[in-house]
């Protein structure tokens, strides 16, 4: 008898230590997820990763005398990471980038900026553009003389992002020959006809998503390059296509 009230007794005691234990774990749970959960989610967002396509340069299109019908011309998209800088590379250097800043750019004041860029800092903000404007290589040149910029990505923070747009030196003319592709893979003539030879293949880069779902470039060594289209010679004759077009809008 006393055998079997031991048992039961160890019985209890072992269910007792089952159910605190569950009660723990959901209390645990619960607080995580309603008193921590902010803080967990700001975690998530500033550590996850992911690879992304990188668009390569589209190849460009030449009529049957060599002249460029349509080509790609890189830009560039000028942002910061305001919190890579030291703080004597950034106290040192505030005052006169922002004053190039304004003066390039013409939309903020020198105080403006300035205000834009500490804030950020501030806040932590890991990826802030600068300006929507894109900007070319010469400029990009220059600009990387600047204070804070000239201590380059990783000590100063600036990210210079290559952005290409598609430019048809003569406008108009057999516009709807030369063609387009549209963001939706549609589009008309040579440019959509010859899309699988003109896009080349695109390459794969490690990105960062931080606050407000922006996503930021990592200069990773596993990213992978892309291919540059290929050029492509057409037979199309300017300057019987502009003597062409002319005859039919006159009236």
């Amino acid at each position: 008898m006393n055998i079997k009230k031991s048992i039961l007794v160890r019985v209890r005691v072992a269910f007792l230590c089952v159910m605190v234990f569950a009660v723990c774990v959901a209390a645990k749970i619960s607080h995580i997820q309603f008193v921590d959960g902010d803080k967990w989610e700001r975690m998530s967002e500033e550590i996850n990763f992911d690879y992304k396509k990188i668009k390569a340069t589209r190849g460009n299109i030449y009529s049957d005398n060599g002249s460029l019908l349509a080509t790609s011309l890189p830009f560039i998209k000028v942002a910061i990471d305001p919190t890579l800088a030291k703080s004597e590379i950034f106290k040192s250097g505030i005052d006169s980038l922002a004053m190039m800043l304004s003066r390039y750019y013409k939309d903020k004041s020198t105080a403006e900026y300035k205000q834009l860029l500490k804030d950020a800092r501030v806040a932590g903000k890991q990826y802030v553009v600068i300006n929507r404007k894109q900007i070319n290589y010469q400029t990009k040149k220059e600009m990387m003389k600047w204070p804070i910029f000239r201590d380059g990505r990783y000590r100063g923070g600036v990210i210079f992002e290559k952005v290409d747009v598609r430019y048809r030196p003569f406008s108009n003319l057999s516009r709807r020959t030369v063609g387009y592709v549209n963001e939706d893979g549609k589009g008309a003539g040579l440019e959509y006809s010859f899309d699988d030879v003109l896009s080349g293949q695109d390459g794969e880069a490690l990105f960062q998503k931080i606050a407000g779902s922006t996503w930021k470039p990592v200069f990773d060594g596993n990213n992978v390059k892309a291919i540059n289209g290929l050029d492509i010679h057409s037979t199309i004759d300017i300057n019987l296509q502009d003597v062409a077009e002319t005859s039919c809008i006159r009236p």
